[in-house]
């Protein structure tokens, strides 16, 4: 079993093709940073971002705080901080929201129905340890919890359509 801090070492590490490969690409002369967007969890185009709700099914995750880098090119990446309510995976009934760093990627960069470009989808990973150490990647929860299709704290791949 690799320890905590390597783990955390490891997460930056596997970050780091993404990063490079968001610096050594040139942005196409149509998809400067001003023409391209990342959708909330209503599809509203969004430019560089400050605040996201990274979990938009039961708002148990929202990034604040978002410094982008590389912000129009395939792959754009935020530091920033994570406003995470462990309850949302825990039966604790009142909530109990705590702040971790975290790394936003935003990636998959398509043609949307307006002209603009927007980025497909967003990954997070926390830096450090996680706040779901030892809850399931993929908790059971009961139908009448957010039906079948609420993702658990591993999710970590989240889809952003745009209009």
């Amino acid at each position: 079993m690799v320890a905590r801090p390597m783990r955390a070492v490891l997460a930056v590490l596997a970050l780091l093709p993404m990063l490079l490969a968001a610096c050594s690409h040139p942005a196409a002369p149509t998809t400067g940073p001003a023409r391209v967007r990342l959708a909330d969890c209503l599809g509203n185009p969004q430019v560089r971002p400050d605040v996201i709700t990274v979990v938009c099914a039961n708002n148990s995750i929202t990034a604040r705080d978002l410094r982008w880098s590389a912000w129009g090119k395939p792959v754009a990446v935020a530091l920033g901080t994570a406003v995470v309510d462990i309850c949302a995976y825990e039966d604790c009934h009142t909530g109990s929201y705590r702040s971790y760093p975290v790394v936003v990627v935003a990636s998959g960069l398509l043609p949307c129905s307006t002209g603009m470009k927007a980025y497909a989808r967003i990954q997070y990973v926390f830096v450090g340890r996680s706040p779901f150490h030892g809850v399931p990647a993929a908790p059971k929860f009961p139908s009448f919890w957010w039906g079948a299709s609420r993702p658990g704290p591993g999710y970590q791949v989240v889809p952003r359509p745009c209009r």
